[in-house]
């Protein structure tokens, strides 16, 4: 599997690993930027062509422009292990997906998962419900 780290820098210094897990990313989704249809189009934008939007609504919680960039380079990991085949991106490597129980697959749900947790917690289900719905990670 290819895997790499998405380190983010503000203002020249660069944050901490543990700033941007994926429930610190869904849960200020939820407290600070849910209900608001711009940003809400800017994820739109990005899960459906890997473009973040020049018109990013300025919110609380993390910078939204900073939200989106990190969002966006995890997905494209995303892609890359669960999305696309090994011969897809010409790895030397022949990798496959393997299931948490070991169980071999041929494709996974990549950032469709994120995305759908994305997608309760606009239509206000809590980040308690989503982490029971849809595992992540």
């Amino acid at each position: 599997m290819y895997d790499f780290l998405v380190i983010p820098y503000i203002d020249g210094k660069e944050l901490r690993e543990g700033e941007f897990t994926y429930e610190k990313i869904l849960r200020d989704f939820q407290e600070n930027k849910r209900d608001n249809e711009n940003f809400w189009k800017s994820i739109e934008k990005l899960y459906e062509t890997n473009e973040i939007s020049d018109d990013v609504p300025n919110l609380s919680g993390i910078d939204p422009k900073l939200y989106l960039l990190v969002l966006k380079w995890i997905w494209i990991q995303e892609d890359f292990n669960y999305r696309l085949k090994w011969e897809e991106v010409s790895s030397s490597i022949r990798y496959v997906l393997e299931t948490r129980t070991g169980t071999r697959t041929s494709g996974g749900a990549g950032r469709a998962k994120f995305y759908a947790a994305l997608i309760l917690l606009k239509h206000h289900f809590t980040f308690e419900q989503v982490k029971k719905i849809i595992p992540l990670y």
